[in-house]
């Protein structure tokens, strides 16, 4: 099988959908540019003359709203750049002991500033990670049956979580209790109940925190508000379980992956389909995404792994080293970590046909062990990964050669899913008595459960966040 693959011709602006149940397929707004592939790859390095967003300013204008909407293009930036500046000097203040230690930690926050608006910084903080205390550790009840999937939003506030039992919570972190719950419905109940009526097995958050996306076992995928959970929109399409879902970072482009072995692309901006790309020769079992238009994913027994560059209709094709791929990570935007029912992790390259690192039998235990559940702390060196026997792993991932493990933590059950706050501040699992694709193997002493462990950090003088 070719390492790269590019299908021929032109995709048409308005090209007629291959999938039933598409209402409308909308341009995409890259197909409005007539760039080179150059200048695409360029665009989504991101670009030098980019500046930090008004949400990444703490500070606010002493201006009136009259004198604001005068504001030029050109004084707005230099309005932001000196409060930015200013809310950098103050934590600078708070952090230093000395004058030239305030240079350095300057340097530090800027250098670490400007690479995160290319989606470019990395951070070494595994080695700040304490070993997680039993006090450490909050075990939340609340579905019947096994948890498949859990989100975190981007605020750390609330955790979603769903279940076998057809059913989605919302969690309130700082009370560590249920806020709202969507309860599941009975199978033919699909027009008239506000939820799903098959087991949900994917969730995905946008960046943005304005929609919150579930997919079901009989190809639904629900858009809520997060913040309501009121049902804005349900997309049909796909012809399997929806067994993956990832936002692009700072968008609101959804990637869906499923058991039908495509993966689909969606607006939410338009509440519409945009296109299908196939390639797959097994169900899609997960998939990935962060900055740029491309999306990652594993399919399962073809032991293979796909990017997707979405923009130039191409595929990247890896050869994984046997058995079945189950779920796949992004670490940044360049490397990826896979995990197989070998019990086998592997950290890849984009640009390598083969994985850079493997660690084999990554997870202990009796009988037949798999990697049920991977997760990356965005552009950092730490991972966690999850598995049958009840154990979650901590890894730090070197520049070179394969994972560390620092920490193992215990859990009740099937480690189905993993999901880092935002800065690595705790890690939350989805756990259950049974795998979240199938009935196999049941633990009879497991848990369902919502687990979050807090990740207690060595005390560093630094006031670079992950």
């Amino acid at each position: 099988m070719p390492f790269f693959i590019k299908k021929g011709g032109k995709r048409t602006v308005n090209q007629k959908s291959k999938v039933r149940g598409r209402s409308k397929a909308v341009p995409s707004s890259r197909n409005k540019k007539n760039l080179s592939k150059k200048d695409n790859e360029e665009l989504s390095e991101g670009s030098d003359e980019e500046l930090p967003s008004d949400d990444e300013f703490v500070g606010k204008s002493s201006d009136s709203d009259s004198e604001l909407e005068r504001e030029t293009p050109q004084e707005k930036r230099l309005r932001l750049a000196k409060e930015y500046l200013n809310q950098v000097e103050e934590e600078i203040d708070e952090a230093a002991d000395s004058e030239d230690d305030a240079d350095g930690l300057m340097a530090q926050r800027l250098k670490h500033d400007a690479s995160k608006l290319k989606g470019k910084h990395f951070t070494h903080i595994a080695d700040d990670i304490l070993s997680p205390e039993s006090d450490d550790i909050v075990i939340l009840r609340g579905h019947q049956l096994s948890l498949t999937c859990l989100v975190i939003s981007p605020d750390n506030k609330y955790i979603y979580t769903g279940s076998k039992d057809c059913s989605i919570i919302k969690w309130n972190v700082e009370l560590k209790k249920k806020v709202i719950t969507i309860h599941g419905g009975r199978k033919g109940t699909e027009s008239s109940h506000k939820g799903h009526t098959s087991h949900v097995l994917s969730m995905a958050i946008s960046t943005t925190n304005k929609y919150l996306v579930s997919g079901d076992q009989t190809a639904l995928i629900l858009v809520w508000n997060p913040e309501s959970m009121d049902l804005l929109h349900t997309f049909k399409g796909h012809k399997g379980p929806v067994t993956g879902l990832a936002f692009r970072r700072g968008c609101n482009e959804l990637f869906s992956a499923s058991a039908d072995k495509s993966v689909k692309v969606w607006s939410l901006d338009e509440m519409a389909y945009v296109e299908t790309v196939f390639g797959h020769q097994d169900a899609v079992t997960s998939i990935d995404a962060m900055m740029r238009e491309r999306a990652v994913s594993v399919g399962g027994r073809d032991n293979t792994v796909r990017v997707w560059k979405i923009v130039e209709e191409s595929q990247f094709v890896y050869n994984g080293p046997g058995g079945s791929m189950d779920c796949v990570c992004l670490i940044d935007e360049e490397k990826f970590v896979t995990g197989s029912d070998t019990n086998q992790i592997c950290v890849w390259k984009v640009m390598k046909k083969r994985p850079v690192a493997t660690v084999n039998n990554a997870h202990e235990g009796d009988g037949e062990c798999w990697i049920n559940a991977l997760r990356a702390l965005r552009n950092t060196d730490l991972l966690a990964s999850g598995s049958k026997t009840g154990q979650i792993k901590l890894w730090k991932i070197p520049d070179f050669g394969p994972p560390k493990a620092i920490h193992v933590v215990p859990m009740p059950g099937f480690v189905n899913d993993l999901h880092f706050a935002t800065g690595g501040k705790f890690l939350a699992a989805a756990v259950g008595q049974e795998h979240k694709l199938g009935r196999w193997w049941r633990l009879k002493e497991a848990k369902n459960c919502l687990a979050i462990i807090n990740l207690p950090k060595v005390k560093t003088k630094s006031i670079v966040n992950a």
